[in-house]
């Protein structure tokens, strides 16, 4: 991953969907923020901040 990478994993559900995924990219080199969908300040401002947005969806069983 290229240095300086901006990852917002973006978490609707109330329990974690993909565990580990944040602290992957982090070794990767990337910058990681979690949020849920509860603060929109928040997020806007990530986005503002450059932050890429990923919305992670639970699996289908």
């Amino acid at each position: 991953m290229s240095a300086g990478k901006q990852v917002l994993l973006i978490n609707p559900h109330a329990a974690p969907v993909m565990p580990g995924l944040a602290e992957a990219l982090r070794a990767a080199g990337a910058e990681v923020r979690e949020m849920n969908m509860d603060d929109y300040g928040a997020l806007l401002d990530a986005l503002a901040q450059g932050f890429m947005p990923v919305v992670l969806k639970a699996p289908l069983d």
